[in-house]
């Protein structure tokens, strides 16, 4: 069973034969290959902690947007409303 790969923040996920491969584009060299029951296991375990990964999600793209947002410059005296 060979299945599209799917490209997301950086890294390459790709169902390859009964293995699930994981690529980051930071270095292609480098990448993970695990058989059929090790990548369920895997999701089971994402499955369990789903909602700490979630809120840690939201975190990182709240941060993200703060970081990305300039300050806004006001004239010496002036208040904000």
């Amino acid at each position: 069973m060979n299945i599209d790969p799917m490209m997301v923040h950086g890294w390459t996920f790709q169902l390859v034969g009964e293995e699930l491969h994981i690529t980051t584009e930071h270095d292609p060299n480098r990448h993970l290959e695990l058989p059929a029951k090790a990548a369920y296991s895997l999701l089971d375990y994402l499955y369990q902690y789903r909602e700490p990964l979630h809120e840690a999600a939201e975190g990182e793209s709240s941060e993200r947007m703060e970081r990305d947002v300039p300050e806004t410059v006001r004239p010496e005296g002036s208040q904000e409303v």
